[in-house]
């Protein structure tokens, strides 16, 4: 099958990235046109500012790493995510709080109006270390909430993002739109993740990836 770049985004999330290196990063990233690229949420505004004559949207998360924060603190930044230019903007978690069906729903249903007319709302979460029972669970409260962004993993190996993928699908996930996050892809794993039920693909490493689809798009 033919790989499309709008169908990737650029996972830069490494908090020792200085600015320079985030310059440099973007610069060599807006040669693609790619759909997004993701940075930490105190990046936003330069991001923007970097891509701002490119079509490539911003992303961030709320409340990430950890996902602790109560509804009022993840609905904050949910909205000085947007003003400072993110146009996909996903929640985070915490392990603890995840399957109390009461506080995952809440929590979507205050944040998607203030994503109203200004980009895509989204929930993130970090199947890496999760039991196969867990995800299923997980993975079914999500479609009861008819979530429709949802992006899982971070840096996943890609047998386990083909099995998270399957997962999700065969429990009725069919019409949300998943972001799976992945690490060190070759062109034969890109093609397997789609064909698994991808939507988009999270990627780390741009400069390794990035050249290679363009070859063959």
């Amino acid at each position: 099958m033919e790989l499309e770049l709008e169908k990737f985004s650029v996972m830069l999330l490494d908090p020792t990235l200085t600015d320079q290196m985030l310059k440099e990063e973007l610069l060599f990233i807006k040669q693609f046109p790619i759909r997004a690229v993701f940075v930490l949420p105190y990046q936003v505004k330069r991001a923007k500012q970097l891509l701002a004559d490119s079509q490539i949207q911003i992303g961030s998360f709320v409340d990430y790493p950890f996902g602790m924060g109560t509804v009022a603190k993840k609905a904050f930044e949910t909205g000085q995510l947007y003003r400072d230019g993110a146009t996909i903007v996903q929640t985070t978690f915490e392990p603890e709080n995840m399957f109390i069906e009461k506080h995952v729903k809440q929590t979507y249903e205050a944040l998607e109006p203030i994503s109203f007319g200004v980009g895509r709302l989204g929930l993130v979460f970090n199947t890496r270390e999760m039991l196969e029972a867990e995800k299923e669970r997980l993975f079914k409260q999500m479609i009861r909430f008819s979530v429709k962004n949802v992006s899982l993993g971070m840096d996943l190996p890609i047998e386990a993002a083909i099995y998270d993928l399957g997962m999700f699908r065969s429990s009725g996930g069919g019409r949300a739109i998943i972001q799976i996050n992945v690490k060190a892809p070759t062109l034969l794993d890109l093609e397997l993740l789609f064909q698994a039920g991808a939507d988009y693909i999270g990627i780390s490493n741009p400069r390794e990836v990035l050249p290679l689809i363009a070859k063959w798009t």
